[in-house]
């Protein structure tokens, strides 16, 4: 629990430094009233309030992978975003469990798995993603990935199809060269993001940041995104670097049969042009979550679950 704690005290201490004016913070529409910590203890610690969650570990060549799994039926693969955790789907559990065996695991560097010896790209990750569905005995399985995620999906649809059975694509944008990828990483300001100083301007800079991404969202349900961020951030590795230089080109073209559900949230500033995939992918939908940002499955996991469920469920 070293890293949770230490998170909360992070976002006690980002909030307060927006409250006295220690850094640029604009609310903006995400301003409610405030909340004790102790009452968004079942949103901040999903995986461990939800008894349906059964967690374990995996020994890999890169240390330990920390994963969970609830329900009973087809398996489904959840892949977390980079900087965050498996607790990005604790939400989705209670609507999916009931018809699907739903799995998630912490990347390597991030939630409770091991830090990896050197940075991972989506290979590494990937590997830890198969390496879980051996240890749960899952021979294939339905992949959703999540930003950072998708890319992992789409790696095991292309390397793996015979692993692989519907995939779900959440916040995943259209396709981009190379270079616009290279200007979309070096756009993000990661480097900066990863320095704390010590005013802890940079702590009540993100708290700013993540209300701008969830702007009708609860301190509570932006404390959990935040939290995921900011633990990841005391890693060794930022795995978008990693992720990012992935070339998605080659495994769409390989999924062009594939079933897949492009899910867009609709204020995630972060997709763009998702919609020109369905021109690669010619057995793909999409749909469009409403009133959500970047972080849908904090914000609204029951809308997501729905979406999820309802792709899933068809013949």
């Amino acid at each position: 629990m070293r890293f949770n704690s230490l998170a909360i005290l992070f976002a006690s201490f980002a909030a307060a430094c927006a409250n006295t004016g220690l850094g640029p913070v604009d609310l903006g529409e995400a301003q409610s009233e405030p909340i004790q910590i102790s009452e968004a203890h079942e949103t901040v610690f999903g995986i461990t309030s939800n008894r349906k969650i059964k967690q374990g570990y995996v020994d890999t060549s890169e240390g330990q992978i920390h994963y969970w799994q609830a329900g009973q039926g087809p398996a489904l693969l959840m892949i977390h975003q980079a900087s965050s955790s498996s607790e990005e789907f604790a939400g989705v559990v209670d609507t999916l469990a009931g018809d699907f065996q739903v799995i998630s695991f912490d990347w390597p560097g991030h939630g409770l798995s091991d830090d990896p010896d050197t940075e991972l790209g989506a290979d590494g990750f990937t590997f830890s993603a198969l390496r879980v569905l051996d240890h749960l005995g899952v021979e294939k399985a339905h992949i959703l990935g999540n930003h950072g995620g998708a890319l992992i999906a789409m790696n095991l649809a292309w390397k793996h199809p015979e692993r692989v059975d519907r995939v779900i694509l959440s916040g995943t944008s259209g396709v981009k060269d190379m270079d616009a990828v290279q200007e979309f990483s070096d756009d993000l300001g990661l480097d900066e993001m990863n320095v704390i100083d010590r005013e802890g301007r940079s702590l009540s800079d993100a708290w700013g940041r993540y209300t701008r991404y969830m702007p009708n969202s609860t301190p509570g349900e932006v404390l959990v995104a935040y939290m995921n961020n900011i633990t990841v951030r005391l890693r060794p590795y930022d795995a978008h670097y990693g992720v990012l230089r992935f070339d998605r080109r080659p495994a769409l073209q390989s999924m062009s049969e594939t079933r897949v559900l492009l899910m867009q949230a609709e204020h995630d500033q972060f997709v763009s042009d998702q919609e020109s995939l369905l021109q690669i992918l010619k057995n793909a939908e999409r749909v469009v979550l409403e009133d959500v940002g970047v972080f849908n499955f904090f914000e609204n996991p029951a809308q997501s679950a729905e979406a999820i469920h309802a792709f899933l469920s068809k013949p």
